[in-house]
């Protein structure tokens, strides 16, 4: 069996050799324009004596045209996440560049000494880096930077900032960007805040704190991506407004109702019975109040939430009022619940009929407004089904506990049915006007948002483990992110638009959660929240550019400004910008041509070519391949051809195309040698 798959390994190498010759051979060069640039990042390595700063040399390739696969090789290895955030640093640069992330190829190599530790606080530096090929910009030799891409374009926090500014000030780097927030960082040896600037100061190095990926890059090359106080003129369509004024009827009727019926029914209660019904309420009074002011000033999204609310928070002190004055307050309890579990289970069945059949019908016609709509019934649908799954869980709880726990199980039970049944009433409100919106927007890529949602998921899963290396308990959100990777890999493989939804509402969940938690970690919330609402505006900005209607990231910016709670506002910023970043994606509209008014980049020529190699694999090869292709190695040939690739920005090369040729050759090379590698290695 073993000689069998090594056998394998030389077709699979020789196939992609007689493939890329063939190719090489055409007229036509395999790309007509590229542009590369070398950046210098610094990383952490374990040593015995502690950790320690070491620097990489980072170089990025785009290539045009393009497919939007990004290419990644690391020596040494690194981890999958650096990989992921790879992808995502991709899709940030060239929203923010303002071309079709899907028109280019991206070459993205990292090199480094030492063995670092694994971990995404490269990928700041790759959307830099990035977005300055896109743009046919140098980035000086003297400048370096550290902090992760996030989703909503901001420059994140990272880890080990004391012991990579010394690195980068023995590399002879002069001005060095980290994430804003993090001027007082901890030093990984001691475990003392150390001020950055301060050290910096002492090293002879500028230390500029940057917000966002647009100010970093700025920073880098002085290029002005946009201007800082971007004002945009995006308004709701009026079939949304009459939606969300019908919205906030219903929702102020029903709080009304039940706020009559729960004060009516506490009357009769005890002082201890009554109390916490009593706070319920007047939280229920705030939420009604707050929504008037709201829907006064026009901010229609945020005045219908805080009804919604309200309504909810009404009927349960109504219901559990009246359960607790009754002669058996379990019994009345249980059945309350079980008449709005039943009623949610209907709606709920309803509603995902309703999916099956209009998204499997219609998936192929689907606009991005209808797009945006179904994501809002997904999310609510999926957020019904939990709650629904907790009321049952605690009623089966509630069957086993002594009285007084039975009776505290039961009052939750009916909390979370009730709160069930009214997301499983917007979630039918959502889809119905999805349903109804078939004329309006613009047709969406399904194979774009195929591939989109799958990239979502894994940049979600890295920062996931990235977040469990700091120690943060994030078990929730990682089985979240798990289930959205099933759900992706079920949907991908039956082009089933119901899962790939379902995947893009887990995920989208679970970044904004991951992102509060990251912060929170790094205390640099606060600061960040107003880089995330300015990047958001530079995203929405495109979004106009492209003629995109962004409702979803509208309405949850709408609400984030209302509210106090800095997790709550940020969470909602990055779930808006995560949005606009798939819009603009699957729109598909950007310029499909490379920008050719700045001086960077060159046109490659169309000689024939063709292309014998020989390649010697000299170390183990780990493959991952997706629908972006990841490829990590260990090769003689990866290391010559990466420096082939990597020659500086403006320098003479006879033929980029055969360079690039030559690293694609590379990759193919490494899949089929991983493949025939992790055969041998499952069989007894």
């Amino acid at each position: 069996m073993k000689l069998h798959s090594l056998a394998t390994v030389i077709l699979l190498a020789t196939l992609v050799l007689n493939h890329v010759s063939l190719l090489a051979t055409s007229m036509e060069p395999l790309y007509q324009w590229t542009s590369t640039v070398e950046l210098q990042v610094p990383g952490v390595a374990l040593t015995p004596n502690g950790y320690i700063g070491t620097m990489s040399k980072l170089i990025v390739t785009v290539a045009w045209p393009g497919k939007g696969i990004v290419y990644f090789s690391a020596d040494p290895l690194t981890e999958l996440d650096t990989q992921a955030a790879a992808r995502m640093a991709a899709l940030i640069a060239s929203i923010l560049a303002g071309v079709n992330y899907y028109s280019y190829d991206y070459f993205i190599r990292l090199e480094s000494n030492t063995s670092i530790v694994g971990g995404p606080s490269a990928s700041g530096a790759m959307a830099v880096a990035i977005l300055a090929a896109l743009r046919g910009i140098n980035v000086p030799t003297n400048f370096s930077m550290t902090g992760m891409v996030d989703p909503d374009a901001t420059l994140g926090p990272v880890g080990g900032i004391p012991q990579k500014l010394e690195a980068a000030a023995r590399a002879g780097v002069k001005v060095f960007v980290i994430p804003i927030g993090e001027r007082y960082s901890t030093d990984l040896n001691t475990g003392e805040k150390v001020d950055i600037v301060a050290l910096g100061r002492e090293l002879g190095v500028d230390v500029i704190e940057a917000s966002t990926i647009a100010d970093a890059y700025e920073i880098a090359t002085g290029d002005k991506l946009t201007p800082k106080n971007v004002t945009l003129d995006i308004s709701y369509p009026p079939w949304l407004v009459s939606s969300l004024n019908e919205s906030i009827n219903f929702y102020k009727k029903t709080a009304r109702s039940n706020m009559t019926c729960a004060e009516e029914a506490l009357s009769g209660l005890s002082t201890s019975s009554a109390s916490s019904l009593v706070d319920i309420l007047r939280d229920a009074k705030h939420n009604m109040d707050v929504g008037t002011k709201l829907e006064a000033a026009g901010k229609l999204y945020a005045a219908a939430s805080r009804y919604f609310a309200a309504a909810i928070e009404t009927t349960y002190a109504c219901n559990a009022a009246k359960a607790y004055s009754s002669t058996n307050p379990l019994q009345v309890l249980t059945k309350l619940s079980m008449s709005y579990i039943n009623e949610t289970t209907a709606i709920l069945q309803n509603v995902e009929n309703k999916f099956n059949e209009s998204l499997r019908a219609n998936m192929t016609s689907i606009t991005d407004v209808q797009l945006q709509l179904y994501i809002a019934s997904m999310t609510r649908l999926l957020d019904a089904n939990s709650s629904l799954n907790t009321a049952s869980a605690l009623l089966g709880i509630a069957e086993k506990a002594a009285s007084y726990q039975a009776l505290q199980a039961l009052s939750r039970a009916l909390q979370a049915a009730i709160y069930a049944y009214y997301r499983a009433l917007t979630a039918n409100h959502w889809l119905t006007l999805a349903l109804q919106a078939a004329d309006d927007g613009e047709p969406i890529n399904l194979d774009l948002l195929y591939r989109s949602v799958e990239t979502y998921t894994y940049f979600a899963e890295s920062a996931v483990n990235y977040l469990q290396t700091l120690g943060v308990n994030i078990a929730d959100t990682a089985e979240q992110i798990a289930l959205a990777k099933d759900v992706i890999q079920r949907g991908m493989e039956r082009r089933d638009p119901v899962k790939v939804l379902q995947a893009l509402a887990y995920t989208v969940k679970g970044l904004a959660d991951v992102n509060s938690q990251l912060h929170a970690v790094f205390n640099t919330g606060i600061a960040v929240l107003d880089a995330s609402k300015r990047s958001l505006s530079v995203l929405l900005q495109r979004l106009a550019d492209l003629n995109v209607t962004p409702i979803l990231p509208l309405l949850y910016t709408e609400y984030a400004d209302t509210l106090v709670d800095v997790n709550a506002k940020l969470g909602l910023y990055v779930q808006s910008s995560s949005y606009a970043l798939l819009l603009a994606l699957v729109a598909n509209k950007q310029a499909g041509t490379p920008i050719t008014a700045l001086q960077g980049g060159e046109k490659c020529s169309s000689e024939t070519m063709t292309v014998t190699k020989t390649t010697t694999i000299v170390n183990t090869t780990t493959t991952t391949v997706e629908k972006t292709i990841t490829v990590t190695s260990t090769t003689t040939t990866t290391e010559t051809i990466s420096k082939t690739v990597a020659g500086e920005t403006g320098s003479t090369r006879s033929s980029p195309t055969l360079q690039l040729l030559s690293y694609v050759l590379v990759a193919g090379i490494a899949l089929a040698v991983g493949v025939a590698s992790e055969r041998m290695r499952r069989q007894p």
